[in-house]
């Protein structure tokens, strides 16, 4: 199903700004107080950090705004330079406790694979590691974002891609893993995420890993709605790999391997 959909973008970003103009030409909106909308769609561009939009659902709800994913267009900042498109959940360490907002696992999964047919040559894609906020969203939520220098945030070519990847997510009911281990950019989650019929929720980092306790995964499981869980093994140290695997047993999250999804879960 498509389902609803609330893209919200800010002025204050110049690849956010580039991917709102690209959606006011695609499609065509009716104008409300505070969004616009069209078809299952709604628009809402603001002028403050993305980042700093905890509590926007309950906003948007005070709007008759009740979506079934959000999603926040933005730019993708690396010191590498390297052109890229992607996309990622949600949460930080606050007062020495990681909060995390509610992921859109299979809307995320939509994106990237949507991407993929509609990037320009030379682009990398790939999901990335929970990070930033805002963390006070219950509606689920992923961050849909171009990298990663001034030059492709203001490409109307890029933005027009990203609009277009959003207007086109299919939100299917998918398994949901949790991921644990990998860099920043999660290439072994990324690549399952094609090579599988699933979707991973909340993913963390290796240097993410210490800073996970129960209560965190727990929190993880639930804003993700996962049922399996992932490790990159060969990412992690035998430490990490033990304790976070006990914690996973103890949460009753079964922990498959890649030839296990991709056995379990296969691409049609």
């Amino acid at each position: 199903m498509k389902g609803e959909v609330a893209i919200v973008c800010t002025t204050a970003d110049p690849a956010s700004r580039n991917i709102a103009l690209r959606l006011l030409e695609m499609e065509r909106w009716t104008e409300f107080e505070g969004y616009r909308r069209s078809g299952s769609r709604s628009l809402i561009i603001h002028d403050g950090r993305q980042t700093k939009q905890d509590g926007l659902d309950r906003r948007l709800e005070e709007l008759g705004i009740v979506p079934d994913v959000l999603v926040f267009a933005s730019r993708h900042e690396a010191r590498s330079g390297t052109p890229w498109l992607g996309g990622h959940f949600t949460g930080q360490m606050v007062d020495e406790k990681m909060e995390l907002a509610a992921a859109a696992p299979a809307a995320l999964r939509s994106f990237l694979a949507n991407l993929r047919k509609l990037a320009p040559e030379g682009f990398e894609i790939s999901a990335e590691a929970t990070h930033h906020g805002p963390t006070e969203v219950k509606t689920p939520s992923f961050f849909a974002e171009i990298g990663s220098t001034a030059e492709q945030w203001s490409d109307p070519v890029l933005g027009e891609v990203v609009a277009r990847s959003i207007l086109d997510l299919e939100i299917l009911s998918l398994p949901v893993f949790l991921g644990f281990g990998g860099g920043h950019y999660v290439s072994r989650q990324t690549g399952l995420m094609s090579e599988a019929e699933i979707a991973f929720g909340h993913m963390f980092s290796s240097y993410q890993v210490d800073m996970l306790d129960g209560e965190v995964l727990l929190l993880a499981r639930e804003r993700s709605g996962a049922g399996y869980a992932f490790m990159d093994k060969k990412s992690l140290r035998s430490a990490q790999k033990t304790r976070i695997s006990d914690l996973l047993q103890e949460l009753g999250l079964p922990v498959l391997r890649s030839k296990e999804i991709r056995s379990r879960f296969p691409v049609p």
